[in-house]
């Protein structure tokens, strides 16, 4: 065999070979959206080794709306929403809010109180669930009525353990700060059991990466931006979640004054001076917990908060002097933050 033979074996294992590596390697990508979601827009992109990979993620959005049958407070044969109606009885346990519940347990002492997810009486006394209807005209509820509310407002009055959940009759409980960030947990995981390489999971107020090799650039909104949907910020992650609460995602604004629905169990008023708050996590749900838990928390409270949570961050934007001001955690140097 001649040199020349030689060489172009070589070249032709070497051609084989990338072939075989590139057909072994071979994936797929896709991104669809489901535009009502968990009251949301939610966006999967996925990447796979299966062409079948429009179905595996459809199959994602399938298993994250079973869970509507368990967290949706207006759906009346919804877990909670049985919860919320039994006037005073037990109710049988789910195993998946009974997780929530824990996590719910844990915010709650972390602020004294302020993070109560029987707020929701409170909730639907301001109409916030209500914004939006045609012949709805919100504005502040009468301070009398506040206070009534508030009696009905106190998690430490729930009895519950992994069989059963019982509360005082006129209790409601939500898990509006909780769900979404449970749901992508869960999703996540049932997208790596599924056999999908990467992907990530956006709705709109929280998101969830894993598999990726390269960090994503997340950018902040800014919290007066309007529509016009501006940053104020950057960081990157490469994988784990992330969690915003902001008082501009649900508000009204009533004779030139903001209102919005991120309430203080406490005085039954919105949170003031306190703008937004990012929070990342590996965790979506102690994203999505803590995001809400530190609004209603002085800043440097709340950045003293999270250091009862490891490998957590924040970003804090909130009002000082009239001029917007940020607190972070250390931690968010290292997520390469950058100002805007």
């Amino acid at each position: 065999m001649t040199k020349k033979e030689i060489v172009s074996l070589i070249l032709l294992a070497l051609v084989i070979a990338y072939g075989a590596w590139t057909w072994f390697n071979r994936s797929y990508s896709h991104t669809r959206a489901e535009p009502d979601l968990m009251d949301t827009v939610v966006t999967i992109s996925a990447k796979s080794k299966s062409k079948n990979i429009s179905a595996q993620i459809d199959s994602v959005f399938a298993y994250m709306k079973s869970f509507e049958a368990i967290f949706n407070d207006y759906d009346p044969q919804s877990w909670v929403s049985r919860v919320n109606a039994a006037d005073g009885k037990s109710v049988p346990m789910n195993p998946h809010a009974y997780e929530l519940l824990c996590l719910a347990d844990s915010l709650y002492h972390l602020t004294d109180g302020l993070f109560d997810i029987s707020v929701r009486p409170l909730y639907e006394l301001w109409g916030f669930s209500r914004l939006g209807e045609p012949d709805f005209e919100p504005s502040p509820p009468d301070s009398l009525a506040i206070q009534e509310t508030l009696a009905k407002v106190n998690f430490s009055r729930i009895r519950y353990n992994e069989k059963r959940i019982i509360m005082p009759k006129g209790m409601q409980i939500t898990f509006g700060a909780l769900a979404k960030g449970y749901v992508l947990d869960r999703a996540r995981v049932f997208m790596e059991r599924s056999g999908l390489i990467s992907g990530q999971i956006d709705c709109t107020s929280g998101m969830t990466f894993f598999g990726q090799k390269h960090a994503q650039v997340v950018g902040v909104r800014h919290p007066r931006a309007g529509q016009n949907l501006q940053t104020i910020g950057s960081f990157k992650i490469k994988n784990g979640s992330l969690s915003s609460s902001g008082d501009y995602q649900n508000f009204f604004e009533y004779e030139g004054k903001r209102y919005h629905h991120i309430l203080n169990p406490k005085t039954g008023y919105p949170v003031e001076s306190v703008f937004s708050i990012t929070v990342i996590h590996p965790s979506a749900a102690v994203s999505d917990g803590l995001s809400t838990a530190l609004f209603l928390l002085p800043p440097p409270q709340a950045i003293e908060a999270l250091t009862h949570y490891p490998n957590s961050n924040s970003v804090i934007f909130y009002q000082e002097q009239d001029k917007i001001v940020s607190l972070k955690s250390m931690g968010m140097k290292e997520l390469d933050w950058h100002d805007e």
